[in-house]
């Protein structure tokens, strides 16, 4: 029986191992493809994603978020990208970082954001700008893309679109982010 999130949220508050079972019982499969998407390796991804379980059991009792899924997500995206830049500094695999380039053109580079003060308003101005798109479509796509790290292979069968569709849309919406950021004085 799969558990809801409001009862494996109360299994990690009161530090029931049973929780990360149920984590993964109900989330493992999605949690395993956002690490895998990021890293490219299944061994790693698996690694990553049970530290994710760890890591939201001992987190969940001081803070139980509001959308478990979503919290756990996150967690184990967090991992996966230490992971790939631990990996990356050993020389292997660049997959992620594919990902990162097509935005390049739209951010700061790191010189320009001296610090974490400005890499949280970047950060604010960049989920105010997703707030801002009145296409569903549009805003899950960019997320899907660079969130979660899906190929455009995956996008085009998930939103059912051709390749050239796909891409041109991602194009428009990292100009429109960069439109939005140089407005925000946050490109120069």
């Amino acid at each position: 029986m799969v558990l809801r999130d409001q009862e494996i949220l109360s299994l990690c508050q009161a530090r029931d191992q049973r929780a990360i079972a149920a984590l993964a019982e109900k989330y493992g499969a999605y949690c395993h493809t956002v690490a895998h998407n990021i890293l490219g390796d299944h061994p790693d991804a698996e690694e990553c994603v049970n530290d994710a379980y760890l890591a939201v059991w001992n987190g969940v009792p001081n803070a139980p978020p509001r959308s478990l899924l979503a919290y756990l997500a996150k967690v184990t995206r967090n991992i996966a990208l230490k992971r790939l830049e631990h990996n990356q500094a050993q020389k292997r695999g660049d997959r992620f970082y594919l990902l990162l380039d097509e935005l390049a053109e739209v951010l700061p580079g790191e010189d320009s954001v001296e610090d974490a003060v400005a890499q949280r308003e970047l950060m604010e101005a960049i989920n105010d700008f997703l707030k801002t798109k009145t296409d569903r479509g549009e805003r899950q796509l960019f997320l899907r893309r660079y969130f979660w790290g899906d190929s455009i292979g995956e996008l085009t069968v998930l939103f059912r679109h051709s390749e050239s569709k796909v891409k041109s849309q991602l194009f428009r919406t990292r100009q429109r982010l960069r439109g939005y950021l140089e407005e925000r004085g946050l490109l120069g």
